[in-house]
Parts: C-alpha cells; sequence; structure tokens
C-alpha cells in the first residue's frame, strides 16, 4: 500500500518548529530545576538537637505562721501594788458582830498585803511597827506555815446605841490614821456599837498597844471624857 505523503503548508511547519522549540527549552529548563533541587538538598546539612524539657519557675510562697490571738486584757501592763498602810485603814471592814469568827496573824506588811487580796473577804489590819502588822480575815482563812489565832482584841474607846453616832467617831478615827471600826453586840435586847481601836491576836498585844495610844488626841476626836480599855471582841 503506498505511503501518503503529507505536505505542510509554509507556516504549519513554522508552527510546529515552534513548537518543538519550546517543547525542547520547556524538557531542558526542567532537568536544569531538578539538577539544582537534587544539589541543594546534598548540601542541607540536618542536625537534630535535644530540647531540655522546659522548666517552670513556680513562686515561693512565704508562709506566714499565724500568731495566737492574745486576749487584749492578757497583753496589758499589770504594775504590783505596794504595801500602802492607809489606803488599807480606808478598804477595812467598818464593823464586825461579837463572837465572829476570824483568822488573825502577825505578818510582815507585803505578806499581809498578798493574804488580804487573796482572801478576797472583810479585813481589819493594825500596823504593829514598821517591819510587822497584826490582820484579821472576817470568816476565817487558812495559811500554810503561819499561826492562826481565832480570836480577835482591841482597845475598846466608848459603847453606844446610837449607830449613826458611833459611825461618825469611828470614821473621824480612822481619817486621823488610827485603825478603828465598831463592834456590834446585843444587851438588855438592845444593839450597842462600840467604837473599837486596834485589831490584835492576843490581850497582850492589845494591851501594849493601848499603854502606847496617844490618848489625848483619841479622846479629842471621839469626844470622850476619859481613856478607853483593852478587851475580847472574839471568840
Amino acid at each position: 500500500m503506498p505511503r501518503r505523503e503529507i505536505k505542510l503548508t509554509d507556516t504549519q511547519a513554522r508552527i510546529l518548529a515552534l513548537l518543538i522549540v519550546i517543547f525542547g527549552l520547556g524538557f531542558v529548563g526542567f532537568s536544569l530545576a531538578t539538577f539544582l533541587l537534587v544539589k541543594s538538598r546534598e548540601s542541607v546539612r540536618i542536625e537534630i538537637v535535644e530540647l531540655p524539657p522546659a522548666k517552670v519557675e513556680v513562686p515561693k510562697v512565704e508562709q506566714k505562721t499565724e500568731q495566737p490571738i492574745v486576749p487584749q486584757q492578757l497583753t496589758e501592763v499589770y504594775r504590783l501594788e505596794t504595801y500602802d498602810y492607809k489606803k488599807l485603814l480606808l478598804e477595812a471592814a467598818e464593823m464586825v458582830e461579837r463572837g465572829v469568827t476570824v483568822s488573825t496573824y502577825v505578818l510582815e506588811p507585803n505578806e499581809a498585803l498578798g493574804v488580804i487580796r487573796a482572801a478576797k473577804k472583810p479585813f481589819l489590819i493594825t500596823q504593829l511597827s514598821r517591819e510587822m502588822c497584826s490582820i484579821s480575815v472576817v470568816g476565817g482563812h487558812k495559811l500554810q506555815d503561819r499561826r492562826e489565832y481565832t480570836t480577835l482584841y482591841g482597845v475598846f474607846v466608848l459603847s453606844s446605841t446610837n449607830k449613826d453616832s458611833a459611825l461618825e467617831r469611828m470614821l473621824a478615827l480612822r481619817s486621823a490614821g488610827y485603825p478603828s471600826y465598831l463592834m456590834k453586840f446585843t444587851r438588855d435586847g438592845r444593839d450597842w456599837f462600840t467604837v473599837v481601836v486596834g485589831a490584835f491576836p492576843t490581850i497582850e498585844s492589845a494591851e501594849e498597844f493601848n499603854k502606847n495610844l496617844n490618848w489625848n488626841e483619841v479622846m479629842r476626836i471621839s469626844n470622850v471624857s476619859k481613856p478607853g480599855y483593852a478587851g475580847r471582841i472574839s471568840p
């Protein structure tokens, strides 16, 4: 079978040649690009670096120790009370009844003050000297290692059925610094009130006090005409 010849016109031949050139340039360009890519990959150095785990900084919280709350009254500065005879005279009992239960002691002033505050009961006090004093706790108060007297003696100044009059004279003596108080007793169905100076554990100590008492001043203050005498109040 005879071959059929294809004849191209000049224009078609030019177009075909142009296409061949374009495809040829494209192939060459693709091959060049591939070659450059391979070469660039060969020059790339890949390093695997192991990174340490991230360090998380946790801020330290300062723990504050809470201090216990102390009651206000416990944080106040307490002053140590000092022995003050005149002050204690004003605080002493104004009246006792005959035969009342008492605990009488002869103590140093500061110790006497401690007993008075600890007992928290009515009391009587008499300064015997600069070093010693006598106290009587009304109602009784036991002390260890101290001799207790259950007796009470004093110096009787005057007796009256008029309580107000007796109280006025007693307070006048106390204001002048005398350890005075009233003793109440009943006679013939009537209440009597005796102004007494001093509180002592024995009749001897009461009589000794009576001898040294400034009776001129006592009689003037209490408005009596003669000195009194030592007597027993309890038991």
